[in-house]
């Protein structure tokens, strides 16, 4: 009986060097200025003085989002579908890909939903979201270290 995972190398779900630090970098400025967009919404003492940090971080957001989405892209086959197709990490992993389907479909609304209730329900969602996904990268992270050692 031949092994599934016998004709692939062990390497085969890793990321390379420079992508891997790509993503760190782009998903490093999306947390910041994302946390720099709350911090002045909801701390500033007079919001007016501050709006152009609000205005730059939200305009710096965007952009390491159109980034981030593009390296998942790249990752996509090498990376999430032969992990997922070997039951490699799925549990955090999919729980990660998840967090970041709910935040690329809140940032859309966030963009075109108008309405007080359905922008507002966006809002929370896209934050609470946001501010999960720093640690659910950490928990993939940390499983996937885990199951390589495990396999040694």
């Amino acid at each position: 009986m031949s092994n599934l995972h016998s004709h692939q190398p062990r390497w085969t779900f890793r990321i390379s060097r420079q992508r891997l630090w790509a993503l760190y970098a782009a998903f490093t400025l999306l947390l910041l200025t994302g946390l720099t967009w709350l911090l002045v919404r909801f701390l500033a003492a007079e919001p007016e003085t501050l709006a152009p940090w609000q205005a730059w971080s939200m305009k710096l957001h965007g952009a390491a989002a159109l980034i981030v989405m593009f390296l998942l892209g790249m990752i996509w086959s090498a990376h999430i579908r032969h992990a997922w197709i070997r039951r490699h990490n799925r549990l955090a992993g999919g729980l990660f890909g998840a967090v970041i389907v709910l935040l690329v479909a809140s940032g859309y609304g966030l963009y075109y939903f108008n309405g007080e209730g359905l922008r507002s329900l966006t809002e929370w969602l896209h934050w609470l979201c946001g501010v999960a996904i720093g640690g659910l990268f950490w928990v993939h992270l940390a499983a996937g270290r885990r199951s390589v050692a495990g396999r040694k």
